[in-house]
């Protein structure tokens, strides 16, 4: 009888402290033999570990981390794996499995207790009778809380990262530009202090039912399956009074289909919108502005997704076209728009980053990554090398324009903070030397400061498939720059001391825009608005011919910060 070792514990796996290509050997019990071939089949015949089948053969396909692969180098051993046992459950083992994969794979390794056997854990703080998934979280938390406190997240543990979720026996259940829903996300805002607010929408994900429509942002949503009272009452101190119109639009996003009517430049539309499953497409809009003589590229990217398969070719085809636009043109100056990025795929930042750098930065560092000792060894050997820049145009800007929300995060502050080193090699606070700016909105102001930043998220993740059960998303390695900026826990600041609003009437795009006008006012000037002038482009934008203040009361459907992903 054969059985897969996965089906029994995962965290067996490195009861093989040293896997041998040439010969048989003996490791505790298991006596272990590698077959030359190109899966490299290791067949395990357990002679004491596994009651009451004494002589049970088990096929182990080591589904390893980027790739299949037997290495004949020390395997990564920090604490003692347990036996698989007819006696664990498979909600134990889950428990067991987490445990064992945290302790080995969190950038905080060292600061969580060793358990031998590692179902020790498991006996003392998880209840036998919870389900797997349940275990699988309680156990994360509990190991979290073993991290690091940190003061900046209200003195809580530093790992505010990790996660676990429910594993799909699907390839695609890790990939992450796959979305499903209508692609709107929807804030409430109000015109000219007025008590009446109104939901407009503030992003549409490309390839999304309503991107395919032809709905996008700043569109003000005022009918949802012909009901038009949509007004949402708003009090002097921005509380929201009712909230009828919001749970309307609420419910028709998570319905099957739905019919939306929206006001666009004082002309009504209406969309029927069906719910289902589609391709990201994260570039948003591009566009080159002529000011003053100058060449000014533009544009919005909403997330990282991979750039591998049909959809990856797409985007990159995409991405190298507006860059070859760029270049044509004579570009100077580049506004990259992340106001809503919140991350992504390493490769997929990797790829435009190549494309920003400047030729300072040419075949330099990107960024290294800092991981515990055991993702330096054993079947993780290599993958965190350094990565250097490779530029992918003779495009050579001038000056970068980085616009950043309060979740611009993971992927978009590795592409930020690589930059940084070239464009800013003095600092963001040298003034004179800064060829780097960062531009970020009034919603990007943590509790406490009064300059807009980045989400803070200098963490990656791999997945780690358990049992075929639960995925271990474990903060694993810390980006660091070529000037060795890192440790950006609480975001990256921007260079406007003064945030904009995020004026959601406007398109992405759109020069009229509060944060794109500021971006022009700099390339123009050399200098950013004095506070008023930057409030009234941020709040009150004079380049509207209503004269209108806009105010974001609140942002309906947030768009979360991502996972830092390696792997392709």
């Amino acid at each position: 009888m054969k059985i897969a070792l996965h089906q029994i514990a995962a965290p067996v796996f490195s009861r093989l402290s040293i896997i041998s290509c040439k010969k048989e050997k003996m490791y505790s019990g298991v006596e272990t033999k590698v077959l030359k071939s190109t899966k490299q089949l290791v067949y395990l015949k357990y002679t004491s570990v596994i009651r009451p089948c004494r002589h049970i053969f088990c096929t182990l396909i080591f589904a390893l981390f980027l790739g299949s692969l037997v290495s004949c180098k020390k395997q990564i051993d920090p604490v003692s794996p347990i036996e698989p046992s007819a006696n664990r459950s498979i909600e134990q083992l889950v428990a067991d499995s987490v445990y064992y994969y945290y302790k080995e794979q969190s950038y905080w390794s060292s600061a969580i207790t060793t358990y031998n056997p590692i179902s020790t854990f498991t006996d003392q703080n998880i209840p036998k009778s919870v389900d797997f998934m349940s275990n699988a979280r309680l156990a994360l938390s509990l190991l979290k809380n073993q991290t690091p406190v940190y003061a900046g997240y209200n003195n809580t543990s530093i790992d505010r990262f990790s996660f676990v979720a429910t594993s799909s026996l699907s390839s695609s259940s890790l990939r992450a530009d796959k979305s499903d829903g209508y692609g709107i996300f929807e804030t409430v805002a109000r015109i000219n202090n007025d008590t009446i607010g109104y939901i407009y929408i503030s992003m549409v994900e490309g390839g999304s039912p309503a991107s395919r429509a032809g709905i996008r942002r700043g569109d003000k949503i005022v009918g949802i399956n012909e009901n038009r009272n949509l007004n949402v009452p708003i009090s002097d101190d921005n509380i929201i009074l009712d909230q009828r119109a919001i749970t309307l639009v609420e419910q028709a996003l998570l319905s099957p289909a739905f019919n939306i009517e929206i006001e666009r430049a004082g002309v009504s539309l209406k969309y029927d919108l069906q719910y289902g499953n589609y391709d990201i497409d994260p570039l948003a809009v591009d566009t080159i502005y002529t000011l003053q003589g100058k060449k000014i590229g533009y544009f919005a990217l909403t997330s990282f997704e991979q750039t591998n398969g049909t959809s990856g070719a797409v985007f990159k085809s995409k991405l190298d076209g507006v860059f070859a636009n760029f270049q044509r043109e004579q570009v100077e100056d580049i506004i990259v728009d992340l106001r809503y990025n919140t991350g992504g795929y390493v490769h997929a930042a990797e790829y435009l980053a190549n494309h920003l750098i400047n030729n300072e930065g040419n075949q330099k560092l990107m960024y290294k990554s800092d991981t515990n000792p055991n993702l330096r060894m054993g079947r993780y050997a290599g993958e965190f090398d350094d990565v250097s820049f490779i530029k992918s145009t003779t495009l050579n800007p001038r000056k970068l324009y980085i616009l950043i929300g309060h979740n611009t995060a993971s992927a978009s502050e590795l592409v930020i903070s690589a930059l940084m080193a070239y464009y800013n090699p003095k600092g963001n606070n040298d003034m004179a030397s800064r060829r780097m700016e960062i531009i970020g909105t009034l919603q990007a102001v943590k509790s406490g400061a009064t300059i807009p930043s980045t989400y803070g998220k200098p963490m990656g993740f791999f997945p780690q498939k358990i049992m075929n059960r639960v995925d271990l998303w474990a903060a694993s390695f810390k980006i660091i720059n070529a000037l060795n900026y890192t440790d950006y826990w609480d975001g990256i600041p921007a260079t406007n001391p003064n945030p904009v609003q995020d004026n959601v009437l406007y398109n992405f795009g759109d020069p009229r825009e509060s944060m794109i006008a500021t971006a022009l006012y700099h390339i123009v000037n050399n200098r950013y608005p004095t506070q008023a002038n930057t409030q009234a482009r941020g709040v009150r934008n004079k380049t509207t011919d209503n004269m209108t203040q806009t105010q974001i009361i609140r942002n309906l459907h947030e768009r979360t910060p991502r996972e830092l992903i390696k792997g392709r």
